[in-house]
């Protein structure tokens, strides 16, 4: 709203609102001690959950990343340096369960709820899990924020497409081209949406490398590859 200068006003018409502003706050001061006294509990208690959520933003992220690390543990009699180690898979199957599960159950609705998703997708299909590998994927993809949501998008494609569901995998494909992520760039979902025409549709699968390698991006050199999988180098 345009800010009105004092100068600009009528004197009649400043007065006037002035008088009947003094003489509403005199009939209703009670109210008006009360409405201060409920405005501020409400900034104090907005402050106060101003401070939480980002304690727990920060908490649900500290505890994804550790997660994350267990994920990418390895099972060796060795120790590694900077890498998680296990004794068994079992192990290590079960501390980075144990530890998502901990973050979907304990961070619902945050972006770290939508990563843990993602990995118990990854772990699940790395297992053999397929439904559930699917199912945690979906769900991934509904989650906050776009870096976990895309590369759940591109994982579950992936998925599909695996399974010989080529049409549903390029919905999900054609949506991350069409809407990228800073975890997903268009290019690399246009590699990926070529690959569901390469048995069935290969000019088409042709013409969307072809524009990669136009681009000169840094996919280019896998759209040769796949190029020369179809017949035609760059």
């Amino acid at each position: 709203m345009a800010r009105i200068r004092r100068r600009e006003l009528k004197r009649d018409r400043f007065v006037e609102e002035v008088t009947h502003q003094v003489e509403y706050l005199s009939g209703h001061r009670k109210q008006f001690v009360w409405g201060g006294i409920v405005a501020a509990v409400l900034l104090v208690g907005g402050l106060g959950y101003s401070a939480y959520a980002s304690q727990r933003h920060a908490a649900s992220l500290a505890a994804l990343m550790d997660a994350i690390d267990l994920f990418h543990g390895v099972v060796t009699d060795e120790a590694p340096p900077g890498v998680k180690r296990f004794p068994t898979e079992t192990d290590r199957v079960e501390q980075v369960t144990r530890a998502l599960d901990a973050i979907l159950l304990d961070y619902s609705g945050t972006v770290a709820d939508a990563g843990a998703s993602y990995y118990s997708g990854l772990l699940d299909r790395e297992r053999g899990n397929l439904a559930e590998a699917q199912s945690h994927l979906e769900q991934a993809t509904r989650g906050r924020g776009d870096e976990f949501p895309g590369l759940a998008r591109l994982a579950l494609g992936g998925l599909l497409l695996d399974q010989g569901e080529s049409e549903s995998a390029r919905e999900h494909f054609q949506k991350l081209a069409e809407s990228p992520t800073r975890t997903v760039s268009k290019d690399r979902a246009l590699i990926e949406l070529a690959r569901t025409y390469l048995g069935s549709d290969a000019e088409q699968a042709r013409e969307i490398l072809q524009g990669i390698q136009t681009s000169n991006s840094p996919a280019s050199p896998l759209a040769a590859t796949l190029l020369e999988a179809i017949g035609e180098g760059s």
